[in-house]
């Protein structure tokens, strides 16, 4: 399967499960694939998310960033950044704009068999985990589970 085939696998995928405001597009100008859309929380808060496919999808994990709003600010008037690194949080390094990077899947565990649906569902899921931190305090951690080591 081509690149191209598989892409436009991924986007019927997308549509199929009511996610198509996360179809993958053509960037022309950098030569690249991406994602570019908006989640609305169930507290009707939007959040944009972007995502740039590496080079070697699907063989390689793709990151997926929070756009807007940049800087995210959690509960307390603090940014996510101020964390880092966050196991807590489940973050990532953030990108060269500040925007925070989400922690969706590990990199060890990725295969080329998980569509991008399972990824967007994550981040759907973080989202929502990320207003009840909003709400009280308590970490991303402790409303979704890490995924275990083998």
């Amino acid at each position: 399967m081509t690149l191209v085939e598989r892409l436009n696998l991924e986007n019927q995928i997308l549509e199929r499960d009511g996610m198509s405001q996360y179809l993958v597009k053509y960037y022309p100008q950098g030569a690249f694939y991406y994602i570019y859309g908006v989640y609305t929380s169930n507290s009707r808060r939007e959040y944009t998310i972007w995502c740039q496919l590496p080079e070697y999808y699907p063989n390689i994990c793709p990151s997926v960033y929070v756009h807007k709003p940049n800087p995210l600010i959690g509960y307390g008037n603090i940014t996510v950044n101020s964390y880092g690194l966050s196991h807590n949080m489940h973050t990532l390094e953030p990108n060269n704009v500040g925007e925070v990077q989400i922690c969706h899947w590990r990199q060890s565990r990725w295969h080329s068999g998980y569509t991008l649906n399972r990824v967007m569902l994550k981040v759907m899921l973080w989202f929502e985990a990320f207003e009840q931190h909003l709400s009280t305090g308590q970490t991303i951690n402790d409303f979704v589970t890490t995924m275990k080591e083998a």
